[in-house]
């Protein structure tokens, strides 16, 4: 097991033969005095708009708040802005501010944080993710204290999905000029329900609910945030009563709670998505041989085997229920036909096609065990496949310079659902993404980035996933999970991106 904070261990060793004997601070009208959750990873840095990173976004959710909300299955809602309104040719949308908002230092939010938080932090060189939606912002007029038009330099039809999306909070400006970039990363003042009252780097974090926030209060005075690693050690706090939540606990222990009745415990689909990524050229480029990697992967099996039969097996670069899916579209598991089509090529199982397959080993839970599994589903069909670990960041470095192997193994997190996001910037061939490039997939998808009529656009997407099966260009495999283990006196309502919510944490 991996190292366990020297504070927690105590706390656990204390148990001593039995869980430990305490209980939520858990007030009266149901409010809780302390609620602790047991995350997996520290943020990286307390700038909210320095990294589109999924993992830390519960916990700058809980100190900032977003121009745009969404509801638990990703239909965008007021937030920061009561309204919005993109122009007809998607070069300009105007916002409406509220009126009543503060940040945590007392300052009222006005449109000047906007305009400096989407525009100017950008235009002044500052190394933040924020620019990679909104570097397309050539200027934001601002009208009155909360009215601002957006201007962009090409059509942008999902701003608005893009400001409820990662690292899309508002910051504020006298206090950034006042600490400076550095002091951004330490500092935190946000308009969200909690302030940042106690921070031990990568070990504990306690926030303070705000009781003049603007918006509907969450039941918790204060959340404690157990930064732990180790599944294992999640599990231990959460059954001996360190923590009231625990996130990321391995699908056994979760089916474990599930029986024992001690805890709640819940496996939430999210808008995450496991696939295998494609090359256009070298063994790939024979769309016979893609085909037949495709059929010959049983979906249904490697959500048995490594997630308990909870994973969504998918057939397209997308989730149920989300914009340009196709309900009746499917991709069958057909080894024989894999057999076929691996023949009409001069391959097959005693003459097998050789490639090279990468995976990460750890980057999110089973991604080693499912490559393996692939290779072994391939190898029945008269595929070789070579497979070789690398990291997240050698994955971005080879896919670069062109030397990514054939087919590599990837996690694609979206959390707006919207296809953009999805198969959109998965192949756009001028972000670092694409694996599979030709100049038929060009012309199908630049047309989508630019188009204004959102009914026109999702047909268009819906039109491009199927066109990206049918062709090979990808092998989605999984809708990814999330699971949760609670406490049987509160309850959870879980976000479709992932995100716990401290106003749907409620006491039962």
């Amino acid at each position: 097991m991996k190292t366990i904070d020297r504070r927690l261990f105590m706390q656990l060793a204390a148990a001593s033969g039995g869980a430990l004997l305490v209980k939520p601070d858990f007030a009266f009208a149901g409010e809780i005095d302390n609620l602790s959750i047991a995350w997996t990873t520290d943020t990286a840095s307390w700038d909210p708009n320095q990294r589109l990173s999924p993992d830390p976004q519960t916990i700058l959710k809980m100190v900032f708040d977003q121009p745009i909300d969404m509801t638990s299955d990703l239909k965008l809602a007021p937030g920061l802005l009561t309204d919005w309104k993109l122009a007809d040719d998607a070069m300009s949308m105007q916002v409406t501010l509220r009126d009543d908002v503060t940040f945590s230092d007392g300052s009222k939010l006005t449109a000047d944080d906007f305009r400096y938080t989407f525009f100017e932090r950008i235009q002044q060189g500052q190394e933040i993710d924020l620019a990679v939606g909104f570097g397309n912002v050539t200027d934001i007029e601002v009208l009155s204290p909360t009215e601002a038009v957006m201007h962009f330099a090409k059509p942008f039809p999902i701003v608005a999905q893009w400001l409820s999306f990662s690292a899309s909070y508002i910051v504020s400006r006298a206090h950034a000029e006042k600490v400076g970039i550095e002091g951004m990363k330490t500092d935190p003042v946000g308009t969200g329900p909690y302030v940042l009252t106690e921070y031990q780097r990568d070990s504990r974090i306690v926030l303070t609910r705000r009781d003049d926030y603007w918006g509907e209060l969450p039941s918790a005075k204060q959340i404690t945030i157990e930064i732990i690693p180790d599944p294992t050690a999640r599990l231990a706090a959460l059954e001996s009563g360190t923590v009231d939540i625990a996130t990321e606990l391995s699908i056994r222990d979760v089916k474990r709670l599930q029986q024992g009745g001690a805890f709640n415990a819940v496996t939430n689909p999210i808008a995450r998505i496991i696939y295998i990524t494609i090359r256009e050229d070298g063994v790939f480029a024979d769309r016979n041989i893609r085909l037949a990697a495709h059929h010959a992967v049983d979906k249904a099996l490697l959500s048995k085997a490594f997630f308990g039969g909870d994973a969504v097996t998918i057939d397209q670069p997308t989730i149920p229920g989300m914009p340009s899916f196709l309900p009746d579209f499917h991709f069958d598991h057909d080894p024989d036909k894999a057999r076929e089509l691996l023949a009409a090529s001069g391959f097959g199982p005693d003459n097998p096609v050789t490639l090279d397959f990468a995976t990460t080993n750890g980057q999110f839970p089973g991604d080693y065990d499912i490559a393996r599994a692939v290779v072994t589903m391939w190898e029945k069909v008269g595929i070789k496949a070579n497979l070789t670990v690398i990291t997240e960041s050698q994955w971005y470095e080879l896919n670069a310079s062109g030397k990514l192997p054939a087919a590599s193994i990837f996690v694609w997190e979206n959390g707006t659902g919207d296809p953009e996001l999805f198969a959109g910037n998965m192949f756009d061939a001028d972000l670092p993404f694409a694996t599979y490039r030709t100049d038929e997939v060009t012309a199908m998808i630049k047309p989508l980035l630019r188009e204004p009529d959102y009914d026109k656009r999702i047909k268009g997407y819906e039109a491009f996933n199927r066109f990206l099966i049918e062709e090979g260009a990808m092998i989605p495999l999984l809708q990814a999970i999330q699971t949760i283990g609670y406490r049987k006196d509160i309850g959870i309502t879980p976000w479709a991106n992932g995100l716990i919510r401290p106003e749907a944490i409620t006491t039962t």
